[in-house]
């Protein structure tokens, strides 16, 4: 939550939620103190004091804005051009204690489409944490999260056109134990994530239901993990994830599965030179529907952030997963992204940014494949303690070899904000 706080990320200038729905199980912790990035160095003069109670922090903060897209409904043809506005509204806690921690964060945003007000988005973001310091060696973790989110052109569940549109509601909790002696690190988590997906407002006036998207996902991980050196370790891990849908569909079967991923890999924090974690592994998913086959294949997941200068900070990450699809006739799919970022301070208030992202996603039993990217730039002005400025252009393009009306799109966007800190 600390990073979280000083952190002086641009937005939008990346996938929202990496265009996944569901995210990976198990953050890997790589980070040991060795290194810090543009986006988490402190600035002192402009760092935010927030509000102290007792022994907490309390961070609140609002950013208004505006800006436009040329493809608010991300169609193929018939392309609408419109101008936007929001405001989002926040605050972090976090506690300043010697032992244990607690930290918490709400926020809503709202964005309004000039004229195009089935565009317009409604979300919000609920969530707290707390750390249980057992002695020197054990620590137990808890989190709660509840949040109202949109879907975005580069998931590969359901088409362009209807990820423009389309809410979710995700709640989640997980419980994580943590053993540290020496050079030994091991913990299990248990989590357990609901989806609700929102009626879809279409052209017309009226809404198509979107229930037989609803699902669970119940997941266990443990890993256990060697630190060869102070700075680099190697690890191994296990996970088990039940996916259960809550409103089957009539003809095709049950949908609902059960996977076994086992992986190793090494995570490493060098000073002055890189940190990151990279794992490989073998999935195993076995559907209830005997119309699926058992998925089998390798997976992989990483990131590697590089620090050429202490004004420089370079951030790859590539992912490998197996996904569940929901049109057509509703084949899983393996997922492929990459993404490589650069953050340069050009001075102490002033930080420029630029992304680029690739997904590829290809579907068991057909030959559908979909393929997008996304290209983008922004920087941040740090004015004062308070007040800092924000701006951001992109440019995002889908295509798939299935469907062409319904999933190629693209879209150029264009964004500026101002963000009051106390």
């Amino acid at each position: 939550m600390a990073v979280a706080i000083g952190a002086v990320g641009l937005p939008t200038v990346s996938f929202a939620q990496n265009g996944l729905v569901v995210q990976a199980a198990v953050p890997q912790g790589f980070d040991r103190n060795r290194n810090v990035g543009v986006l988490q160095r402190s600035r002192p003069s402009y760092d935010a004091l927030g509000i102290s109670v007792g022994g907490l922090l309390f961070f609140p903060s609002v950013e208004v804005g505006g800006g436009g897209t040329t493809n608010a409904y991300l169609t193929r043809d018939n392309e609408t051009a419109v101008p936007f506005v929001f405001v989002e509204p926040a605050v972090t806690m976090r506690s300043i204690w010697s032992r244990h921690a607690i930290s918490a964060q709400a926020s809503t945003a709202r964005r309004d489409y000039i004229g195009q007000s089935r565009r317009n988005e409604r979300t919000w973001d609920l969530g707290a944490s707390g750390r249980l310091d057992l002695g020197r060696t054990i620590e137990v973790t808890g989190e709660v999260q509840s949040s109202l989110d949109f879907e975005n052109q580069f998931t590969g569940e359901i088409n362009s056109a209807v990820a423009a549109v389309s809410r979710f509601r995700r709640n989640f909790i997980s419980l994580r134990g943590e053993y540290t002696s020496g050079r030994l690190r091991a913990f299990v988590v248990g989590d357990y994530t609901d989806f609700r997906f929102r009626p879809l407002p279409l052209g017309d006036g009226t809404f198509r239901d979107q229930s037989v998207r609803d699902r669970n996902l119940a997941r266990i991980t443990a890993q256990a993990e060697y630190a060869r050196t102070p700075s680099v370790s190697l690890f191994a891990q296990l996970n088990y994830t039940s996916t259960s849908f809550v409103n089957q569909l009539a003809g095709v079967g049950s949908r609902d599965s059960q996977t076994v991923r086992a992986s190793a890999g090494a995570n490493a924090d060098i000073a002055g030179r890189l940190r990151g974690s990279i794992a490989i592994g073998y999935s195993i998913r076995d559907y209830a529907f005997a119309g699926f086959e058992t998925i089998r294949g390798l997976v992989a997941e990483g990131r590697l952030d590089l620090f050429p200068s202490e004004q420089f900070t370079i951030t790859a990450t590539a992912r490998r997963t197996i996904e569940d699809s929901t049109f057509g006739n509703r084949q899983p799919f393996w997922d492929n992204r990459f993404g490589l970022r650069g953050d340069y301070e050009v001075r102490r208030n002033l930080i420029v940014s630029a992304t680029g992202d690739y997904a590829f996603q290809n579907y068991l039993g057909s030959d559908r494949e979909n393929s997008s990217y996304r290209a983008s730039g922004g920087a941040r002005l740090l004015v004062s303690r308070r007040l800092s400025l924000d701006g951001s252009i992109s440019y995002a393009r889908r295509r798939s070899n299935a469907d062409r009306a319904a999933n190629n799109s693209d879209e150029g966007r264009i964004q500026a904000g101002l963000t009051y800190r106390i």
